[in-house]
């Protein structure tokens, strides 16, 4: 692991700006518990959420804060997952629980495993793939307040990207100014119909289940005579998620 935790311990010479009373008043919207992974294993951080960036603390450290910037966002995963248990009353209680991992430009990873207020719903409605209505998120808005940002700033290095002949990587996904490629199909932007992230926690196709990237598209004499294509793929393996969303929509009309 390289990144900050690794170039305070080796003294490396390339590391983000430290927060301090030099740095320029920004409004700190909320902090978020994480984790680094660093050569002495994990160690707990605090995240805190700025106007345009976020603030890294290491937990019980006399380490100084690292400021970084949207741009210092190298990639960014997100997806959702929901915990339950069946409690003795007939109920399951569940929790909707966020998954954050951000890479930033010095090789820093952070990792956020965040849970919403635990929500009782009866069993049957629970099988049926719904969840009693529950309190809206305080995470969540947090959570927006680095993922909106970043992910426009991404977008814009995308779109240029391919504006000039380029490509760009997201995981097993290649975008081109043609479409999308993935394991050896091209999948032109013209064929999209719908490109999504969604959870899913009840299907009779357990293939369907979870947090996933999920793309229709026209193909033409397909598999038994279907006339379209999907391709379902974990969230948690596309980084920038949003920016491949965002081209998608822009591209296939």
């Amino acid at each position: 692991m390289t990144g900050w935790w690794l170039r305070k311990h080796t003294g490396g010479k390339t590391v983000p700006e430290a927060a301090g009373p030099e740095s320029p008043a920004d409004p700190v919207y909320g902090t978020l518990p994480g984790e680094v992974v660093g050569p002495g294993g994990p160690r707990a951080v605090t995240l805190s959420v700025l106007g345009d960036g976020v603030v890294l603390t290491a937990d019980e450290s006399t380490e100084d804060p690292r400021t970084y910037r949207w741009a210092d966002v190298a990639h960014m995963w997100c997806a959702n997952d929901v915990d339950g248990s069946l409690v003795p009353d007939g109920t399951v209680v569940t929790q909707w629980i966020h998954l954050w991992r951000l890479e930033f430009t010095d090789g820093t990873v952070v990792a956020l495993r965040l849970a919403d207020p635990p929500v009782a719903t009866p069993e049957s409605v629970f099988r049926s793939g719904r969840i009693s209505p529950s309190a809206p998120s305080a995470i969540a808005p947090l959570l927006a307040r680095i993922g909106d940002p970043v992910t426009e700033l991404h977008l814009v290095r995308a779109r240029a990207s391919l504006a000039a002949g380029g490509q760009v990587e997201f995981g097993p996904l290649t975008a081109t100014s043609d479409g999308l490629r993935h394991d050896g199909r091209q999948i032109p932007w013209r064929d999209i119909t719908s490109c999504r992230y969604s959870v899913i926690i009840a299907d009779e196709d357990e293939s369907e289940l979870g947090a996933m990237l999920r793309m229709e598209y026209r193909v033409e004499g397909g598999a038994y005579g279907i006339p379209f294509g999907w391709l379902r793929l974990p969230a948690l393996e596309v980084p920038d998620m949003g920016v491949v969303v965002r081209l998608a929509d822009e591209n296939r009309t």
